[in-house]
């Protein structure tokens, strides 16, 4: 398995995170197609500050969150989403309503992507199915098929992800979103 970066208490994002928040659709989707893979494994137990990178996220309620991964008594990889005070990108990511006990939202089951699956469009990624991933019934994140791979080749702790919508048999694409290794958690559902 692959060497960890050491956990830090500093809820603030790295340098090279921030950036690559700036970078342009077309680059985004260059560094994309060149991503592996990541190991569930190595994410894990793990939280990851996220950052949606679109025209309109830097004026919405979504710009800034977390992202957790967890694995059940089953073996099956599961994540979930953490609302996060929308401070600005310089400002620690601190959990809604603390970060003691955080508001857990939007699960999805994780694995990798099945070939002959609707959702097959990023065979060397992770499928996020939010659809599959036991929320409410009325809950618009069922609509959200994500794929994450490594920024770098051997690290599991900068991701790039990129959203789509599942609406029926059509899949459109959404936006994409980093993720940087946070805090451990220990929370299972």
């Amino acid at each position: 398995m692959q060497q960890l970066s050491a956990p830090t208490n500093d809820a603030r994002a790295s340098a090279r995170y921030l950036q690559l928040g700036e970078s342009s659709k077309a680059e985004l989707e260059a560094i994309f197609r060149r991503g592996t893979t990541p190991d569930f494994e190595a994410l894990s137990g793990w939280e990851f500050r996220g950052r949606n990178v679109a025209w309109w996220a830097k004026k919405s309620p979504i710009l800034k969150f977390v992202k957790g991964f967890y694995t059940d008594a089953a073996g099956q990889g599961w994540g979930y989403n953490i609302p996060i005070k929308q401070n600005g990108l310089d400002a620690p990511w601190i959990a809604k309503p603390s970060d003691d006990d955080p508001k857990r939202f939007g699960f999805y089951t994780v694995g990798p992507v099945d070939p002959a699956s609707r959702d097959n469009v990023h065979l060397d990624a992770l499928l996020l199915d939010y659809g599959r991933g036991q929320n409410p019934l009325l809950d618009a994140s069922k609509v959200l098929r994500d794929y994450l791979v490594r920024i770098d080749p051997d690290s599991d702790d900068l991701l790039l992800g990129k959203a789509y919508l599942a609406l029926g048999p059509t899949r459109v694409p959404s936006n994409f979103f980093l993720l940087e290794r946070h805090r451990p958690t220990p929370w299972v559902r």
